[in-house]
């Protein structure tokens, strides 16, 4: 009875190894992929909800302070222009610069 208990455990334990071997290398590859999708929204162009939802860090209200100084400037035509912004600064812009188009 020992040996058919020792000789199923290490059958099911080389059955199971392979396959735990394998989750490891496919999740961050998965990570990979996600993590280089970004949605691009042009700041000349886009609505409130479309800036506070494409953007980190901008909400409602600062999607609309951009909006404001867009149409006071006549649109926007390089990143720094945004610092005008309360509560924009080289930090908010450094995480969204890939996001953001003109």
């Amino acid at each position: 009875m020992l040996r058919k208990t020792a000789l199923s455990a290490v059958l099911m334990g080389a059955t199971l190894l392979p396959c735990a071997y394998a989750m490891p290398s496919v999740q961050p590859t998965q990570q990979a992929a996600a993590q280089e999708v970004v949605m691009k929204v042009n700041v000349n162009t886009a609505s409130a909800a479309e800036l506070s939802m494409a953007l980190t860090g901008v909400g409602t209200k600062r999607a609309e302070a951009i909006i404001e100084l867009r149409e006071k400037l006549g649109g926007f035509t390089e990143l720094n222009q945004l610092m005008q912004i309360k509560g924009v600064g080289p930090r908010l812009l450094e995480l969204n610069k890939d996001r953001i188009e003109f």
